[in-house]
């Protein structure tokens, strides 16, 4: 009996699914359905969604064109070829994790009438690796041409270069410790895991039961009544590795560093190549803010402008614009998201304003 409750709940499924169109389709759901296995860049968003995206309790729209690049409304999906592309490349930041687009840097410069496409190239765990191979994808497979490309390298993508990715014999991105045997497995259960999120009702509603909705660390952080020390609550590797010493001696550190100078000099000849211009922007990790790290001592910091200088990049320095006050942590709750090392809107609108004079040259 209960096989036969089963085998009806999974055909009306499928025949449900079957029956409605693609665009309705990718309306059901949360992001976390459309976050899927690619075989090229690891992972990626799925194109033409219009979906919610949890952070905790808040909730938030995320939108994405033809070309999986999150933008403001449905309205916003074209890129007009009759005006020049202006693309911003990076991880969560510059997907905008945990705020509405409404907010987002690049909807910000958008109001300022800026006459040129603002293509949003970023998405969660990316890494120089996933930079390079998009931006080559977008203008050799997409015929995408871009006039100028802001670079945003963040203090996490040193410890996924390090330790998490690395390209397999055919140049795709993948984990670092599966062989390639492996990943040609994994590629085939990827292709059906990538159908069911997108298309069964019944893994929808699993995946998002049995998913988190934010990391433990940042709800133990939110549920703390007390004084918090917000230091406790975000991750030192991940973040800290610019001016933490016993982050800084481990192996995946160098590896990482010596890994993303390989893809930005890559990046910086494709710029040459397809004749587009590099701005390298820099900003302090939400750990550098609360402890009060200058620039000039983070490891971080100096690597980048090491870098820009060597290769003649713009390099965009927004280290005081994040740390305006004598009270460290007043800085961090007024920049970013508290429990979290993501920008609120202030921070978003401090990336914004620093950029907009680089976007008019």
């Amino acid at each position: 009996m209960l096989i036969t409750i089963v085998s009806i709940i999974v055909i009306l499924d499928i025949l449900i699914n079957i029956l409605l169109s693609e665009n309705l389709k990718k309306k059901i759901g949360t992001t976390r359905n459309y976050s899927l296995k690619s075989s090229t860049f690891h992972h990626e968003i799925a194109p033409n969604i219009n979906l919610y995206e949890f952070w905790g309790k808040k909730k938030y729209k995320v939108i994405t064109n033809k070309y999986s690049m999150r933008v403001l409304n449905e309205e916003k999906r074209n890129i007009y070829p009759s005006i020049k592309n202006i693309g911003f490349i990076g991880d969560s930041f510059v997907y905008g994790s945990g705020i509405k687009y409404e907010d987002h840097f690049i909807n910000l410069l958008e109001a300022k009438r800026v006459d040129y496409n603002l293509l949003n190239l970023g998405y969660v765990s990316y890494s120089p690796s996933i930079y390079y191979k998009k931006l080559k994808f977008y203008i050799e497979q997409n015929k995408i041409k871009f006039d100028k490309i802001f670079l945003f390298i963040d203090h996490s993508d040193i410890q996924d270069e390090g330790i998490f990715y690395r390209e397999d014999k055919k140049g795709n991105i993948v984990r670092k410790w599966y062989s390639d045997d492996e990943v040609a497995y994994k590629k085939q259960k990827h292709y059906y895991k990538n159908y069911f999120k997108q298309n069964s009702f019944i893994y929808k509603l699993y995946e998002n039961l049995n998913s988190p909705k934010i990391s433990y660390k940042s709800k133990k952080c939110i549920l703390e009544s007390s004084e918090k020390n917000y230091n406790d609550y975000l991750e030192i590797e991940r973040f800290g590795y610019g001016y933490n010493e016993n982050v800084l001696k481990k192996e995946w550190v160098f590896v990482g560093i010596k890994k993303i100078n390989n893809y930005l000099d890559k990046i910086l000849n494709l710029s040459k190549k397809y004749d587009f211009k590099i701005y390298l922007v820099y900003y302090p990790s939400a750990l550098e803010v609360l402890n009060k790290i200058n620039f000039n001592s983070s490891k971080h910091f100096i690597f980048l402008e090491n870098w820009s200088k060597k290769n003649n990049i713009t390099f965009i320095n927004n280290y005081h614009a994040f740390n305006k006050s004598n009270d460290k942590t007043k800085n961090y709750l007024n920049n970013f998201i508290e429990c979290d090392v993501h920008w609120n809107k202030k921070g978003h609108e401090i990336i914004s304003n620093s950029l907009i004079n680089y976007i008019n040259e």
